[in-house]
């Protein structure tokens, strides 16, 4: 069995443009529910992660049959940070494009069983503060060398209960001293990953260190573990 790759456009109201996604999936899906994961970054994982690679492989061993990835490409890298960091200045509105505008649409057309997100650095980072929003219509977080803000630890730590998720959370032990192209700021990824486990509490918690920098050689090689907890829980 092959995947393919179809693009779709939706107005943002929120976002003030017209936003392009692409979904990955079977060429033929073996039940009307569907395991949805969105994927912010999405051509980065499609091009450099070599997702539909990794997906076609895990097709053939009978893996993910059911899954559909959304790809969610951010655009520039100013609007990424704009998108995905605490601190920019269209994240609110970005968390809005998808609960009001982009799932709406998707579950018209598809009945989700899972829904989970992906997403490596700041993607990562935007792939909780969404999830936290409204915890309970998620499923699944797969964060690789998330790049947690203070915001991000703060508002983690507020969390109360224990919540429905899945999470594989996967960083590299070189990652502390990565400075940002955007703010030349420290972000402390490897410290504030190790910091996270003690301050969500999910269902399943999958953590992962690896011997590696914030690279993405390093998240393609990590990909396919990712991936497959989101199949495998």
């Amino acid at each position: 069995m092959r995947s393919v790759l179809q693009s779709y456009d939706i107005a943002s109201t929120h976002l003030n443009k017209s936003f392009t996604y692409r979904i990955l999936k079977p060429k033929k899906m073996l039940s009307d529910e569907v395991d949805l994961l969105l994927v912010h970054d999405g051509d980065d994982y499609l091009e450099i992660g070599k997702l539909q690679e990794t997906y076609n492989h895990h097709l053939e061993k009978g893996l993910g049959k059911n899954t559909c990835f959304v790809l969610l490409p951010p655009g520039s890298s100013e609007d990424r940070w704009h998108y995905y960091h605490s601190d920019g200045n269209l994240h609110k509105a970005y968390q809005r494009f998808i609960y009001e505008e982009l799932l709406p649409e998707l579950q018209t057309s598809m009945k989700t069983a899972k829904l989970g997100m992906l997403g490596d650095s700041l993607a990562g980072a935007v792939s909780l503060r969404i999830a936290i929003e409204n915890p309970g219509i998620w499923s699944h977080l797969l964060l690789q060398s998330a790049a947690f803000s203070e915001e991000d630890m703060k508002l983690s730590e507020s969390l109360v209960r224990k919540l429905p998720w899945t999470v594989y959370q996967s960083v590299g032990t070189l990652e502390d001293e990565f400075i940002s192209p955007i703010t030349q700021k420290c972000l402390y990824i490897l410290t504030r990953n190790r910091q996270m486990p003690h301050t969500i509490r999910p269902e399943n918690y999958v953590y992962v260190e690896k011997d590696h920098g914030h690279l993405w050689e390093c998240w393609r090689e990590d990909l396919s573990s990712a991936v497959e907890i989101f199949y495998q829980y």
